[in-house]
């Protein structure tokens, strides 16, 4: 067994010997990881963060096979993800503006709501004395994955929120992420208009999948029309730093787009490739995506607002190690 340091990750990497063979995969982990548990060892499966010979597996009952390479990318399962006072990026009578960070969901699950962005919002800002209780009433007006991190506004009040809506909804509303992608795009400059078929993580869908199938990204047939430009920002050895803007807002438009494109986001179990032989992107901890800018007016006077967030630890150091590559070559 070895256990390998990867920027942001650490990795267990075994081979399967006669005594785990046929074990369902997340037994097998389990018993070659130190202080994990089955129940940890399926909810890292789920995750995408389990590999056998090179290979994204995302079900916890697929048998081993004696002399398979498992590799699993260890992060805390269990740790709860915290929105910080220094996330919270701007704020106003109407709104306010936090730098999600990845793995924060926005809207709950199952009626779960406790650790999504409202609540945590909402406790920080009665913690600093920055709630005003006849007029503070948080509202989502827009929404990110889970894993992606960024730009996400809240309004403060019903009234705001529909100001906010109405700019969504009539495309008023600027929006920029930065995404990191496999390969190299042919162009500086490209675009992408088609049929948006939204697919849900295989840990949140009852459909079953067949091992080593992925879902595809697929052109053509009915369905909302999404719209997204791309910049090329930096090209590496075998991936690329783009800057993305949505004119529409269809659910993962970005993610299924640069999919269709040959390009996939990397870290995106959903749209992109099962086979990971590159070291680095097995070792990404979850989708490369990131919203960096929102253009908007405040529905609190009508000035124009410019916001930024820069990107989650996690990207940043993904793109220093691409960065030192590529001046070691």
């Amino acid at each position: 067994m070895e256990e390998q340091d990867i920027p942001g990750t650490r990795a267990v990497r075994f081979r399967v010997d006669s005594s785990a063979k046929g074990l369902r995969l997340s037994r097998c982990v389990a018993g070659q990881v130190e202080d994990l548990s089955v129940r940890a060892a399926k909810e890292l499966i789920d995750r995408g963060r389990v590999f056998v010979n090179d290979r994204r597996i995302t079900r916890a009952s697929s048998p081993v096979v004696e002399g398979e390479w498992v590799e699993v990318f260890l992060h805390d399962v269990r740790k709860r993800i915290q929105l910080l006072e220094e996330d919270i990026l701007w704020e106003g009578r109407a709104l306010v503006a936090v730098n999600k960070p990845p793995g924060l969901l926005v809207y709950g699950t199952h009626g779960v709501t406790e650790d999504t962005v409202l609540p945590q919002l909402e406790r920080l800002l009665r913690n600093t004395g920055r709630w005003k209780a006849r007029r503070d009433k948080l509202v989502l007006v827009h929404r990110l994955d889970r894993d992606t991190s960024g730009l996400l506004i809240v309004a403060r009040d019903e009234q705001s929120a529909s100001a906010l809506e109405r700019q969504f909804r009539k495309k008023k509303i600027e929006k920029r992420y930065l995404v990191l992608a496999r390969g190299r795009p042919s162009k500086k400059r490209f675009s992408q208009r088609s049929v948006i078929r939204a697919r849900r993580p295989v840990s949140e869908s009852t459909e079953a999948r067949s091992e080593g199938r992925h879902k595809r990204a697929e052109k053509g047939g009915k369905g909302p029309v999404g719209e997204t430009e791309f910049e090329v920002v930096q090209t590496f050895s075998n991936c690329s730093l783009l800057e993305a803007r949505p004119l529409t807002g269809r659910t993962h438009q970005i993610r299924v787009h640069l999919a269709q494109r040959g390009h996939p986001v990397l870290g995106d179990t959903v749209y992109g490739s099962d086979k990971c032989t590159e070291r680095l992107f097995r070792a990404i901890p979850r989708q490369m995506l990131h919203a960096s800018f929102l253009g908007l007016v405040d529905p609190d006077g009508g000035a124009r607002l410019e916001l930024s967030a820069p990107p989650a630890d996690d990207m940043s150091q993904v793109l220093t190690w691409l960065r030192q590559e590529e001046k070691d070559r």
